[in-house]
């Protein structure tokens, strides 16, 4: 446990150093117009009084201030836009990876019983193809449907009361096949153990076996994977949120990149919130950190 614990901190210490170098990295570029035709040129160079004035700036302001910064908006600061948009995030970030634990254990489950049957082609043939299709274009093609022929059930409209239940199943669709391929793999691989052969001959059912002994095993192994569940999901809270109308911490992401412009001219560029992207950034990394904890706990308990 003490390894782990070092392990972790010092892979959360060097994600926190490269996320703020990447973060404060001078962007901004030197636009002119020439000619007649005031032709826009942009150019860039690199600056490194610059780069180490915007790291500095936001550690000073972190000690002095105990803040990281303000925003585009003149009386909300970093700390603010946190507070609001993170926990909306977590709305739909906790119930995604409870759900897709859930469904996918019982979906891995299904997979293995279906595995020597004809029906093996609504068990394992429909988690290979929900797994060999890109979950981007998943939810791209569910979004289409939805608003070409169900246009009347406003399932992408932020102003419908169940606008939270769509975020939730669009995010879980990729992890419940992830954890689902995890689940029937491990059961597959126990198949044929000496105990199984053993639980077999006292008369216990296919069921009861799984439930009693194989589950167990599948359920420890499942646990090494929680932190790439908990990524695959955050992976795919921008586009869902995005396109479902949710303004929810990777919206508000998206937003301080510059991605959602209100006014667009050649000259200007777009409003970049260095801080507010560090800020959501930590809280995805508090995120993941909280998620290698949980396995932390799971695998203590499956030791004792």
């Amino acid at each position: 446990m003490k390894k782990e614990f070092m392990k972790i901190s010092v892979a959360v210490l060097l994600a926190i150093i490269f996320l703020t170098l990447i973060v404060f990295f001078p962007r901004t570029p030197t636009i002119t117009s020439h000619g007649r035709g005031d032709v826009i040129d942009y150019q860039y160079s690199f600056n490194m009084e610059e780069y180490r004035s915007n790291v500095t700036g936001v550690v000073r302001g972190i000690k002095e201030e105990g803040t990281l910064g303000g925003t585009r908006y003149q009386f909300k600061s970093v700390e603010d836009e946190l507070l609001h948009y993170y926990p909306k995030s977590l709305q739909v970030i906790i119930p995604a990876f409870i759900l897709s634990l859930m469904l996918g254990v019982l979906k891995g489950v299904f997979d293995y019983r279906q595995t020597y049957s004809r029906k093996n082609i609504i068990g394992n043939g429909t988690t290979w193809l929900f797994q060999s299709v890109p979950d981007f274009f998943l939810v791209i093609f569910i979004f289409f449907v939805s608003i070409t022929f169900l246009p009347q059930w406003k399932l992408f409209s932020a102003a419908s009361w169940y606008n939270v239940l769509v975020v939730v199943a669009l995010m879980s669709i990729y992890p419940i096949m992830y954890v689902a391929r995890q689940v029937g793999v491990s059961l597959l691989a126990q198949d044929g153990a000496d105990y199984i052969k053993v639980a077999k001959s006292k008369g216990l059912t296919l069921r009861q076996v799984i439930n009693r002994h194989m589950l167990r095993h599948s359920l420890k192994d499942l646990n090494r994977h929680l932190p790439t569940i908990m990524v695959i999901i955050l992976s795919n809270l921008l586009m869902v949120e995005y396109l479902s109308g949710y303004q929810g911490a990777a919206y508000r992401l998206f937003l301080a990149l510059g991605g959602v412009q209100t006014t667009i001219r050649a000259n200007i560029v777009p409003d970049y919130e260095a801080g507010v992207v560090l800020g959501i950034g930590l809280c995805f990394l508090l995120t993941i950190l909280m998620t290698q904890f949980i396995r932390l706990y799971f695998n203590w308990k499956f030791s004792r």
